[in-house]
């Protein structure tokens, strides 16, 4: 025992996860829109599987349910030289202006090497 810090009084509670505690405070309506920008990110990351081969790296750093941008999607991809690389990129960003899911689901994508 650290004689700095004070004994805590009583068992610990274990505290609450998160998400459960945000289920409480969403609509139904936002927990919706919450899923598509999920299924928005998994299905640019199959573009981008297509475009830029494997390995991609992607991770969602911000999530809107509502506005002009859902969400700021962050995508470590493979990287060769820089105009092969624009070349993938272009095609990446081709191919989710024509997707119907990511048309409505408008994300911001960081691209970078990996």
């Amino acid at each position: 025992m650290n004689p700095l810090l004070p004994p805590l009084p009583g068992p610990r509670e274990a505290p609450k996860a998160p998400e459960s505690s945000l289920q409480q405070i969403l609509t139904e309506e936002e927990r919706l829109a919450r899923w598509e920008v999920r299924a928005a990110q998994y299905r640019a990351h199959e573009l981008a599987l297509e475009a830029f081969g494997a390995p991609v790296r992607m991770h969602l750093m911000g999530l809107r349910i509502r506005g002009d941008m859902r969400g700021l999607l962050e995508m470590g991809v493979p990287f060769r030289d820089l105009s092969e690389h624009r070349s993938r990129e272009a095609r990446f960003l081709a191919a989710v202006g024509a997707d119907p899911l990511l048309s409505r689901v408008p994300l911001v994508y960081v691209l970078g090497p990996r």
